[in-house]
């Protein structure tokens, strides 16, 4: 085979309005100093009324499409990642393709939470590695969550933010791009991380009616648990995949749970923390588009270049364990 799949081009986009910790400790009673001791987060990014998933996914990726130096009616398929989009259905994806007025793309959207953006990147790398017809998707990743956020639970509200991202995946010359992967879960642990409001056990007519199903619910403990426990197995099991040492991998970027997190899996895997790059701290846990989020800006701060191996690994509700592991092609 000539060609393999990699990443072209990246995108993101933030809401401009910023909610830091003073402001919202007077919203969750939780002191501003105890808030960022917790989470090593200072601001979060929060959408205006008139921004919406769509509108901040639609901006990501046509950055995504600028950087990547293509044709907007050559994306074949746009795969968004998401839990908040615009509707429960239609699919993201095409309120995305909407917007960028694209030729009749495929379209479809995945949920994987926290895990989105790793699990739409390894689908759209499959798909170019086998198909003769797709030559370019679009994979985009938002989180549209301030809308679903209870600011007074201090146990969910200091940690999370607004933000998409966007990739161009394509193919890249042999040797570079794609090279393994691994996705497990641990579904003993489903209730964990919730929003229940909304899903077809807790239609609207219903669940207005009952205390928080329509707001975040999260053990702050059982995710830690989880990371540490899960995550550097999922991660190992990538390294197997790509026939790769945790020596030879050149940068990480994890899921932006948060500061603290990300620290203490570093440190667990003897890793030094000039190898990743961090955005938890200025925009908090963008869910989805975390992972987009700060693969883009590490891109453009020169943490990544040319040859590099990349790992990519996230967590996401429910709880799912993604890692990808490419070699930096631009």
């Amino acid at each position: 085979m000539k060609y393999a799949s990699g990443i072209i081009g990246t995108g993101a986009y933030l809401p401009k309005k910023k909610l830091d910790n003073l402001t919202l400790s007077k919203l969750c009673k939780l002191n501003h100093n105890e808030i960022f001791k917790k989470t090593g987060i200072k601001f979060r990014r929060i959408a205006k009324k008139n921004e919406t998933a769509s509108y901040m996914g639609f901006k990501a990726s046509i950055q995504a499409i600028k950087n990547s130096k293509i044709k907007k009616y050559d994306i074949d398929q746009v795969i968004c990642c998401s839990f908040s989009g615009d509707y429960i259905y239609p699919a993201l994806a095409c309120k995305i393709s909407q917007l960028l007025d694209l030729k009749q793309p495929g379209c479809f959207d995945v949920m994987a939470n926290c895990t989105g953006f790793q699990t739409g990147l390894d689908i759209a790398f499959e798909k170019i590695k086998n198909s003769n017809n797709v030559k370019n998707i679009l994979v985009v990743a938002v989180a549209m969550q301030s809308r679903y956020i209870d600011w007074r639970d201090s146990s969910s509200s200091i940690y999370f933010g607004d933000g998409a991202s966007a990739a161009i995946v394509s193919k890249v010359k042999k040797g570079y791009g794609y090279l393994g992967s691994s996705l497990i879960s641990n579904t003993k642990v489903y209730d964990a991380v919730r929003m229940r409001g909304g899903g077809s056990s807790f239609v609207t007519s219903d669940y207005l009616k009952l205390k928080n199903t329509q707001k975040y619910e999260i053990s702050g403990l059982e995710v830690w648990k989880q990371v540490i426990t899960n995550q550097p197995k999922n991660i190992n099991l990538a390294l197997i995949d790509a026939k790769l040492k945790l020596k030879d991998i050149d940068f990480f970027i994890f899921h932006q749970a948060n500061y603290n997190l990300i620290k203490f899996l570093m440190h667990r895997l003897e890793i030094p923390l000039t190898k990743t790059f961090i955005t938890a701290n200025k925009y908090g846990n963008t869910a989805d588009a975390s992972i987009g989020i700060t693969m883009h800006e590490a891109f453009k701060n020169k943490k990544i270049k040319k040859n590099d191996i990349v790992l990519i690994s996230g967590v996401g509700a429910g709880f799912i364990f993604g890692t990808t592991i490419l070699k930096w092609s631009y």
